[in-house]
């Protein structure tokens, strides 16, 4: 249970959209600086991944009893080390917090949720990747949507829409019960304190088919581009002055249980659109709130299609390869640097995967 504040690692500049080689130092074509679980920052950096998995429990102003109250109250009473009911538990979970640093907070699905346990989670590499300390904080939790529950007007699911509420302080912690590691991280923040979200849901409303849009109800947040919106929403009002960066869902593959190919996000579609649909929607929300957009389903940013999907994403063409990450996280790292100001350049060249593999993994 930890979450350090992000290590600095004097690489990038990177910038709102990636960019060509010759400016941007997040590594395009250097593989020597390729941020890997070994050549992380140690100390602060490592210390944060390798608790990322128990970090996000570091949610414990909360008055949720079950399971973790014992985490919970741990995590809120981190920095007071005199506390007498604090054990050597507890100091070794110590957030080093820093409201003067910026705070960056991850909420997603699977795809941030992925490498927790072992320092190679999107946030992790992101972290690495930032030209300045700051405190990084990973909401992701796996297998969970943008949208609210079907058949239900008081849904209390884990899901983007209730995770924004919850933000604003409009519902409780209790549907971080199944996903302790987020919700430890979940208290280690003031919302109003945050300077960046980084936002990506859709791939599992798509193999829900949850519709794709209510146009003429826009407060149906059973569908998606709906639920996108309304979290969009509420993420301004908890935090009025944090950029968003939003991501579309990323480029996959879909198999059959016989593991035949049913043909990649250019084509598969549920019963409401294709994949591609839910990847064009969420984007199309970002502009209402003037949203910093990654179209992680494209190829201009991060070069994913049909020819190498299988090495950005695992067998099952749907999760990010331990390389993929890291590749997705260089694109996040850029936009973050950039408005940072510690990058000024432009996406001109798509971040690659080669860039960013291990010898192991060419």
């Amino acid at each position: 249970m930890k979450k350090k504040l992000k290590a600095l690692i004097p690489i990038l500049t990177i910038t709102s959209m990636i960019v060509g080689c010759s400016d941007d130092t997040t590594l395009k074509s250097d593989t020597t600086g390729t941020i890997t679980p070994t050549d992380a920052p140690t100390s602060d950096a490592s210390e944060s991944s390798s608790t990322d998995e128990s970090a996000s429990s570091n949610a414990s102003s909360t008055a949720n009893s079950a399971n973790s109250a014992s985490d919970a109250s741990t995590s809120a009473s981190t920095t007071d080390t005199s506390n007498e009911s604090s054990t050597e538990d507890s100091e070794e979970s110590i957030t080093n917090y820093d409201s003067s640093l910026p705070t960056v907070v991850f909420l997603g699905d699977d795809q941030f949720d992925l490498g927790r346990s072992d320092n190679t989670s999107i946030s992790d590499y992101v972290e690495s990747l930032l030209e300045t300390n700051a405190n990084v904080i990973n909401l992701g939790c796996s297998g969970v949507t943008a949208t609210t529950s079907l058949g239900t007007t008081n849904d209390t699911s884990m899901n983007f829409v209730n995770v924004a509420k919850f933000l604003n302080g409009q519902m409780d912690d209790t549907f971080f019960n199944n996903f302790p590691d987020a919700k430890e991280e979940a208290f280690i923040f003031d919302p109003a304190d945050v300077d960046f979200y980084v936002v990506e849901y859709g791939i599992n409303d798509f193999l829900q088919v949850k519709d794709l849009s209510n146009e003429e109800i826009k407060t149906d947040t059973t569908c998606y581009t709906n639920a996108i919106e309304t979290g969009l929403g509420l993420l301004v009002q908890a935090s009025p002055n944090a950029k968003i960066v939003l991501c579309s869902p990323v480029y996959s593959m879909f198999y059959a249980s016989d593991n035949s190919s049913l043909g990649s996000g250019n084509v598969y579609s549920n019963t409401f659109g294709s994949y591609m649909d839910y990847c064009a929607g969420c984007l199309q929300q970002g502009s209402l709130y003037d949203c910093i957009s990654f179209d992680a389903f494209g190829s201009a940013m991060m070069n994913i299609n049909d020819q190498n999907v299988s090495e950005y994403m695992e067998d099952d063409g749907k999760h990010l390869s331990r390389a993929g990450r890291n590749t997705f996280a260089a694109v996040v790292a850029h936009m973050i640097n950039k408005q940072l100001g510690f990058d000024n350049t432009e996406i001109e060249v798509a971040y690659d995967i080669d860039d960013y593999k291990l010898d192991s993994e060419k």
